[in-house]
């Protein structure tokens, strides 16, 4: 790997002669490539759905606020009108303006209902110019950006830091003319020479993709796009990548070190654990999926081990809620802790109470509160008023168990905030918490090394912001602020904030609010990649209905949740009542779908996509159509199963359903040792299938998941 700062290597344009002096000779100025051919990227095909986008602006759905720049969006509409009536004088006028001026945003949005960075937009606007519009661009600009370039060059500084930000603005302004592409090169080297890989692949991809007459050879191009995915840790893209090369530029040699080599082994002796690009398609359904039969435990088969943890004094007092109408539109008795699994224990958060247990014996290791303190609670009324179930978090990495939860001695304060609050995970020992008063953590920490991804907002405040904060001390590094929450307000009177969910990928963070906005996060740069945008439903009325039924999607506890398979991206929101399909490559929407707003997606395979309510559903995962649902006695939250390779498990009030994933037919049930409960969450965790309900936490031996648990 190329040591950061490290000299840069040595830059020739084929076209003007300009020859910068060389910082030196690195691995890339060693690779002397030949041949041309068209570039492509193999990525997974998936039959189109045709989606009529809304003509609403991204930033002006309904649902998450998200600002930008007014002024640039409006030249932006005039350069496309310009562009769409063959106006090039104007549309190029238009163009280098919106390319010169500054922003007051870091976003713009596309027609797809994305909102993306600035700079990206206007250059996507400008390379979608048709062949007569790039003719006219280059009678335009061309002979100013080589004098801007010569001028640059013969300074003999283009490695400086000033000198770069010059050649930024000449490649974002001046992309299309022939100096583009070896501006876009010279970028491409000292992006990655400083180890910012990612943004070096991406100037040599728009080379690739938008630049076809360059004189650049294409397999030089190939091959340090896919060594900058492999150093950003873009393993996937880079096997797809490598795969190109080695199809379109097979037995072609490049120069590594003075000796001719073939440039595909090289590059996936690179990748991590000899990555190839069809193990790179895998999904990431996670521990609930698969890949053989699960046999359950006959009937007379005890549990490896039981658990209660709902006190008499706790359901007294949640019954009382009821009574008094505090606690009926929250459903606490459906309530389900979350749960969070490491390699021998296993962690629950009931209400800020946080316990933990050994997994094979299920021996109570430490808990942080008495059960039954929580009775006194339940009758105050500040506590119903301040609580939200969707913002009990439980997450483990290492020694530390993190949680989101009301402290209790803050638990019958007016307006309490939640704490993010860290304990030892064999002591329970608390090692520190939140301090700032008025702050308020809302998801499930992600615990990524050393450092702590987390969504928070100041009470009374509905601005959200990702905040990167040390697992060890709890203190903040850095924070991006994300936009505002569009909330509904509660039967109390009080704001329903959303819980965000938070999931990584490489050096991506994706980020579901929960509230009509899905974010990709460059972990790198510290910057949003974009935002994709939809309707979302929100009821501001202040009008609070005691006697009301409760909505099925409060009964059940609804969460929000994605899954990804590569380019692939499937969604739905907690509160929204239609399921995404996103094509992430291509930045459009492949299909969506209205579906019950209590449904909440459980897992996908490679044909169906999993919804479950008081029904499991499968859709198509190509179209999206229904293939089959069936009704459940589902009646509690923690909504999940476990995923097989031809069947799927469901904890529900009466056992654990087995459930035929070809046409929904109920295959078995499995009445289980917790009857007495409305059912709950299921996970598939080393050997045991945990099964965590309203009043216990249960585990059952299955011989085939010890085994594939145990296997390769």
């Amino acid at each position: 790997m190329l040591a950061k700062g490290a000299p840069v290597c040595c830059f020739r344009n084929r076209k003007n002669g300009f020859s910068p002096v060389p910082g030196g000779l690195t691995l890339l100025s060693l690779l002397l490539f030949a041949g041309r051919l068209p570039a492509q990227v193999a990525v997974e095909v998936v039959a189109e759905t045709t989606v009529q986008t809304s003509e609403t602006a991204p930033h002006k759905i309904p649902g998450f606020s998200i600002s930008v720049d007014e002024k640039k969006l409006n030249l932006l509409d005039d350069y496309e009108r310009y562009v769409r009536h063959q106006m090039w004088e104007k549309a190029l006028t238009t163009i280098k303006e919106l390319s010169a001026s500054k922003s007051t945003s870091a976003l713009l949005p596309t027609r797809d209902g994305f909102l993306i960075d600035a700079d990206q937009r206007i250059f996507r606007a400008l390379t979608s110019l048709p062949a007569e519009g790039r003719e006219a661009y280059r009678l335009f600009f061309d002979g100013k950006a080589r004098k801007e370039f010569a001028e640059l060059s013969e300074k003999g500084q283009l490695f400086s830091p000033e000198s770069e930000k010059q050649l930024v603005q000449i490649y974002y302004q001046y992309f299309l003319t022939s100096i583009g592409d070896d501006v876009a090169d010279l970028l491409g080297d000292q992006a990655f020479e400083r180890g910012d890989f990612i943004q070096a692949a991406q100037y040599w991809r728009s080379i690739l993709d938008h630049h076809p007459d360059t004189s650049l050879p294409e397999l030089d191009l190939n091959v340090k796009y896919a060594l900058a995915l492999i150093r950003g840790r873009q393993t996937g893209q880079a096997a797809a990548t490598i795969e190109v090369i080695s199809q379109q530029f097979s037995g072609q040699k490049v120069t590594l070190g003075g000796k001719s080599v073939d440039p595909v082994p090289y590059l996936k002796s690179l990748l991590p654990g000899k990555l190839t690009a069809s193990s790179s398609t895998k999904h990431n359904q996670g521990a609930n999926h698969l890949t053989r039969a699960l046999d359950l435990p006959d009937s007379k088969t005890e549990p490896r081990w039981q658990i209660h943890f709902l006190d008499k004094a706790v359901e007294q007092a949640l019954q009382n809620s009821q009574n008094d109408y505090y606690g009926r539109r929250k459903s606490y008795a459906t309530y389900v802790p979350p749960m969070a699994v490491d390699q021998q224990h296993a962690y629950f958060n009931y209400y800020g109470v946080c316990f933990g247990v050994d997994l094979q014996t299920g021996k109570l290791l430490w808990r942080s509160a008495k059960f039954k303190d929580l009775g006194n609670h339940f009758n105050n009324y500040s506590f119903h008023q301040s609580s939200h179930l969707n913002q009990y978090h439980v997450a483990v990495s290492g020694n530390y168990v993190l949680t989101t939860l009301i402290p209790q001695k803050e638990m019958n304060r007016y307006r309490a905030c939640y704490r993010l609050t860290a304990y030892h995970k064999d002591t329970g020992k608390q090692l520190w918490q939140s301090k700032v008063n008025n702050e308020s953590f809302i998801c499930e920490p992600l615990v990524d090394g050393e450092q702590i991804y987390v969504i928070s907002h100041m009470q009374n405040n509905k601005q959200l912001k990702l905040d990167c904060l040390s697992l060890k001390t709890g203190k903040r590094e850095w924070s991006i602020p994300l936009g505002s929450v569009v909330a509904g307000n509660s039967s109390n009177g009080m704001v329903n904030m959303p819980s965000p969910l938070l999931q990584k990928v490489e050096d991506q963070l994706l980020i579901l609010t929960n509230n009509g906005a899905l974010f990709d996060i460059s972990l790198a740069s510290r910057s949003i990649n974009w935002v994709f945008r939809y309707s979302y439903p929100v009821n501001q009325t202040d009008s609070n209905y005691y006697y009301a039924a409760v909505d099925e999607e409060v009964e059940l506890h609804s969460q929000g949740q994605l899954f990804r398979a590569q380019n692939l991206l499937f969604f739905k929101e907690a509160g929204a009542n239609e399921v995404y399909a996103l094509d992430l490559a291509a930045k459009k929407v492949l299909w969506k779908r209205p579906i019950k707003v209590s449904a909440q997606l459980v897992g996908i395979d490679d044909q169906h996509v999993y919804l479950l309510s008081k029904e499991m559903e499968a859709l198509d995962r190509q179209s999206g159509r229904l293939d089959w649902a069936v009704s459940l006695p589902v009646e509690a939250g923690g909504l999940s199963a476990v995923i097989g390779s031809g069947q799927a498990w469901v904890f529900t009030s009466r056992g654990i359903f087995e459930i035929s994933k070809t046409n929904g037919d109920i295959i078995d049930i499995y009445r289980g040792h917790d009857l007495n409960s409305m059912g709950g969450a299921i996970q598939l965790k080393h050997g045991l299938l945990i099964c965590v309900s309203n009043q216990a936490v249960t585990a059952y031996p299955t011989q085939s998941a010890e085994r594939q648990t145990s296997g390769p």
